[in-house]
């Protein structure tokens, strides 16, 4: 496979100079901590399974069609190194409250060089009572919420060792009779240093302009007052951007030991800011067995409430070059995970079930 002849072909320096002016530009966005002030929240819920396993240290190990979630630039590196290839995953993930979580991605490989791909990210809350003032146990009226997220996405690799890739999403949510409808952005590269199997990863995710919601609201902060109940305009509020930074490899490989074709093993290290919090650490590793079998486990450091995350996969042939995968992931949520108690259902399990061929 040729490649375009760019002018760092070879070099180390002119990617790692791209790395650092792209973050740059992020940085005054990053920089302020303002929690609880972006909205399109379910953009800031980590749903790659594989990744949800790793402990969310993917933007430099991504390399299925998960990678839309992490780094599309990972788009690149499904699993063919050359010719068409084509995977699809649906996933599910368990919600406090009966909140439905579900996403759905299929992505094309263009022999060694692109890869395309669609997703789909549908939050739905069911029914919830109306509640007001003067009826808190509910006026016999019904609401819900619900966020939904079409998505394209395109990577390219620009030399061997490096690749771009791109999210452009379109973005629908609903609370009662409230509506938003806008775009976002998400942008990033992966560079393969050619030391050993180091790689180095960086995303920005989520960029757009700000968040309003059609319609008013009864402000009750005014109620005492003699004007009593005032309908205000909703406010605007900015989109969850998230700068991402990491690096991974084999483990083997970097430590120069041959453990045979049938063991692999990965380590992933990212840094993480979002707009709304401080800066975060997640550490995750991945143990793979003859290409079949995937054991991960992850750490995070920094978070409100989250801590430790686990998984597993498997990766069955069935016929020729088709393939059916499963992917388990938990995340334990601290005080979140344990209001649940003994409930086995509602515990925040990840479960995607994917067909590659």
């Amino acid at each position: 496979m040729s490649y375009p002849q760019l002018p760092w072909r070879g070099s180390i320096v002119s990617p790692i100079i791209i790395f650092v002016l792209i973050a740059s530009l992020v940085c005054p966005v990053a920089a302020l901590e303002k929690i609880g002030t972006t909205s399109i929240q379910v953009l800031k819920i980590p749903v790659g399974v594989r990744g949800v396993g790793m402990g969310n240290a993917q933007v430099s190990a991504c390399t299925d069609a998960s990678s839309v979630f992490w780094n599309p630039a990972g788009l690149v590196y499904l699993d063919r190194p050359e010719g068409e290839h084509y995977e699809a995953v649906l996933g599910q993930i368990n919600m406090p409250a009966d909140i439905q979580l579900n996403t759905f991605v299929v992505a094309r490989k263009f022999g060694g060089v692109s890869a395309a791909s669609l997703h789909i990210i549908n939050l739905y809350t069911g029914d919830m009572k109306v509640r007001t003032w003067d009826k808190p146990e509910g006026t016999g009226e019904n609401f819900n919420a619900y966020d939904f997220i079409i998505g394209g996405s395109y990577a390219r690799r620009l030399t061997d060792r490096f690749s771009l890739g791109g999210n452009v999403r379109y973005l629908r949510s609903g609370l009662e009779n409230s509506t938003y409808n806008g775009v976002s952005i998400d942008l990033g590269t992966l560079y393969r240093t050619g030391v050993r199997s180091l790689t180095l990863g960086m995303a920005i995710q989520n960029l757009g302009p700000n968040v309003t919601y059609s319609g008013s609201y009864l402000d009750y902060r005014n109620e005492s007052k003699a004007e009593g109940l005032l309908e205000q305009n909703y406010e605007d509020a900015a989109l969850p951007t998230m700068f991402r930074l990491g690096v991974s490899a084999n483990i083997f490989e970097m430590l120069e030991v041959d453990p045979g074709e049938k063991h692999e093993a990965t380590l992933a290290i990212e840094m993480n800011h979002p707009n709304d919090n401080r800066e975060r650490l997640n550490i995750g590793g991945e143990y793979v067995w003859d290409k079949i079998l995937a054991l991960r486990l992850g750490g995070k450091f920094a978070y409100d409430t989250e801590s430790f995350s686990a998984g597993l996969g498997l990766k069955i042939p069935v016929s020729g070059d088709y393939r059916i995968t499963f992917d388990y992931a938990y995340s334990d949520y601290g005080d979140i995970t344990a209001a649940v108690g003994d409930d086995l259902m509602m515990q925040p399990h990840r479960l995607a079930l994917g067909f590659a061929w």
